[in-house]
């Protein structure tokens, strides 16, 4: 039996987020996105935290998108957090943004993520990365099981 994959999207934008629920969903791949508005609430949601403490609701991912700005915390701020908790040092976490500047990307890979991705303005290339990006993280990759919550 196949267990589904969750994903974990952190994206302000109503926009951008209703982008990519259209473009995870053409991808094919079975797979729940889950959908928090802020970097304060990706935190909660990885840490199993006030309304996100039920894991049943707000199962643990597989893998992390985050938008480098958003309120509250921000990408940065939020892929620091992660990367200091020793049960999730190798959940996959990818910047999603529309900023490609130096610093976003160096200070990206400096606190450890594992993937900077370009948000493009074009919905067919945007779609196209994230069917790829879906595909490897979801389908072909091995990951180890995380320790999730109870570690951080």
């Amino acid at each position: 039996m196949r267990v589904m994959k969750i994903v974990l999207l952190a994206e302000d934008d109503e926009n951008d987020a209703f982008a990519m629920k259209q473009a995870c969903v053409r991808t094919g791949i079975p797979h729940v996105l889950k959908v928090v508005t802020d970097g304060q609430m990706a935190i909660d949601y990885l840490s199993g935290a006030g309304e996100y403490s039920d894991r049943a609701a707000y199962p643990f991912p597989d893998v992390v998108l985050l938008d480098v700005k958003m309120p509250r915390r921000d990408g940065h701020d939020v892929l620091e957090w992660i990367r200091k908790r020793p049960g999730l040092n190798n959940l996959p976490v990818a910047m999603l943004s529309g900023s490609i500047l130096k610093e976003d990307v160096y200070r990206a890979y400096e606190l450890g993520v594992t993937s900077y991705l370009h948000k493009a303005p074009d919905l067919g290339a945007f779609g196209q990365s994230v069917r790829i990006f879906m595909k490897y993280w979801l389908e072909l990759n091995i990951a180890p099981r995380h320790k999730g919550a109870a570690l951080c």
